[in-house]
């Protein structure tokens, strides 16, 4: 927040004041009452509260009244040469153990670590470990979570936003009731946002240090706090997922009521229904597969018709169609809108590159197996095949870059039972590339980790031959029970619950969430796309 020459003036008004930085790059100005010395930002009292919740930022020196610094203090003084032990805060990093995994002082070696054989100096250390796959990995992942704390907060903030759209559009009638929901919805996003704002610091600082010894040639120091970032990054997940697990705003509007003029909903409803058979399409729509490309700008896949459709749904029309020369299966959409489609068991992938606004230019790309499910994650296609169910890693040309898993249906739990024998379906967190694929025979949904790792989520008879899953902001999981006419939220722990008002009168085969207004699409066997608000 310094101006180019490197002052603070920016962060002061006009009657030398100065402004807690979080609330100032959101439009709020704010009393500092502190400045964290790691963070190197002024702080409100609002963001020092969070300060103190957050794991990670709690040993952070802060400094209080007379203490403030009106200037910045020197960033680069702030980050010693040689860096102390967490334990023996009075010693250096001298050490660092492979076995455990864990920075050392010369205390900590004689105490801790006698018996270790692999014990080296950082000096030794940090040259290998600068120049391994392991140090490349942990910058990536910081850069990765960098990206993707900052696109929830965005998102928490566009939420913030309709916070008043929606209570303005309510009648007069329910107004001291809407007001009891902005609030506590407003109370809910700046907490979000606030602690969004502390983690993104952290990883600021860290990424701003990263260039500033690389570029200075300081391994030891660039070692040290790489390595400490990687066992950091564990407790900031964890802060996240417990102080941000829901940044959603309760969604509310009115509808016709027998018993009276208009009622107030806040439980998920139909908000409308769209026909998307075509005059030419010769059987009912099979839609197997829903992707959001942008706002009200919905892509279909039609089985049975051969065909990809394009639709508004904010005015329930046609935009395009193209027909296909075989089954179209599942789509993927990149972060560029471009998307890749999977034909049904065939060993290519269809690529569109503006699939917004032309589906008829398309290139086929040939794979190394037959292809049911594909997702787009860091310019990489993971693809999951059938016959054998490996789950591989292939570049956009189709390039085969490895194998994540040979064959998922080897799998089975500590029983010694199979979870996942026929994967067609699948979804994937954006912020850790995990695929989850759900199992139809087996009443399944397993995750495949990016390191190949396999882990069963949730196998159980109430999923009733799952279809097509989406995942939701908090992590759970929204999957289509084609047995049950009916779409589940799976949670994390495994419990499992309706997401819909009521069963549906078709078998639905595929789903998709608009994450930031919260509506559902649901299609299936069924010539009309269900929309729900939820």
């Amino acid at each position: 927040m310094a101006t180019a020459d490197g002052s603070d003036d920016i962060l002061s008004n006009k009657d030398g004041d100065l402004n807690c930085e979080p609330c100032l790059s959101d439009g709020r100005t704010r009393t500092v009452e502190g400045f964290c010395m790691e963070c190197d930002e002024y702080l409100c009292q609002s963001c020092l509260d969070t300060h103190r919740i957050l794991r990670v930022t709690k040993p952070h020196h802060v400094k209080r009244g007379e203490d403030i610094p009106r200037k910045k203090p020197n960033k680069l003084a702030r980050y010693p040469a040689e860096s102390s032990c967490h334990v023996h805060t009075d010693s250096k990093i001298t050490s660092f153990c492979k076995s455990h995994k864990q920075l050392c002082c010369d205390q900590c070696v004689i105490l801790g670590h006698k018996v270790c054989t692999d014990v080296k100096s950082i000096g030794d250390y940090s040259k290998e470990f600068v120049n391994s796959e392991d140090y490349k990995t942990a910058v990536q992942m910081l850069k990765n979570l960098q990206s993707a704390y900052t696109a929830k907060k965005k998102e928490a903030n566009m939420n913030l936003e309709e916070v008043d759209l929606y209570y303005h559009n309510a009648m007069e009638t329910f107004k001291v009731e809407l007001d009891k929901i902005k609030m506590s919805d407003i109370r809910t996003l700046k907490a979000v946002v606030s602690t969004y704002d502390s983690v993104l610091g952290q990883l600021g600082s860290w990424s701003e240090s990263i260039d500033t010894y690389k570029n200075k040639n300081q391994d030891n120091e660039l070692a040290i706090l790489v390595l400490r970032s990687i066992r950091d990054v564990d407790t900031i997940k964890d802060n996240i997922q417990k102080l941000c697990s829901d940044g959603s705003i309760v969604r509310y509007g009115f509808v016709p009521d027998k018993t009276s003029l208009l009622r107030l909903v806040k439980a998920p409803f139909l908000v409308r229904t769209i026909t998307i058979k075509l005059e030419n399409d010769e059987n009912t729509c099979n839609i197997t597969d829903i992707a959001l490309l942008r706002d009200y700008l919905v892509l279909f896949a039609d089985f049975d018709n051969l065909k990809l459709k394009l639709f508004d749904t904010g005015n329930s029309t046609l935009v395009s169609n193209v027909k296909l020369q075989n089954n179209p299966r599942r789509i993927s959409v990149t972060e560029h809108g471009e998307a890749f489609v999977t034909y049904n068991g065939q060993p290519k992938l269809l690529h569109l590159k503006s699939p917004a606004t032309d589906l008829t230019t398309f290139r086929e790309i040939n794979v190394d197996g037959k292809c049911y499910a594909v997702e787009c994650f860091n310019k990489t296609l993971k693809v999951q095949c059938l016959n054998p169910a490996k789950t591989i890693e292939v570049d956009e040309d189709g390039k085969q870059t490895r194998v994540i898993r040979n064959d998922l249906s080897k799998e089975t739990t500590e029983n010694g039972e199979q979870f996942v024998s026929f994967p067609q379906w699948s979804t994937q967190d954006p912020a850790t590339g995990s695929m989850y694929v759900s199992c139809s025979s087996k009443d399944s949904i397993t995750e495949i980790k990016s390191d190949g790792n396999v882990k069963l989520l949730v196998k159980s008879d109430k999923l009733n031959y799952p279809h097509d899953l989406c995942m939701d902001i908090d992590g759970s999981i929204i999957v289509c029970s084609y047995g049950s006419n009916d779409v589940f939220r799976v949670k994390r722990n495994g419990d499992i619950q309706s997401v819909l008002p009521q069963p549906l009168d078709f078998n639905p085969k595929a789903v998709a969430l608009d994450k930031r207004t919260k509506r559902l699409y649901i299609g299936g066997n069924s010539d009309k796309l269900f929309e729900f608000q939820i």
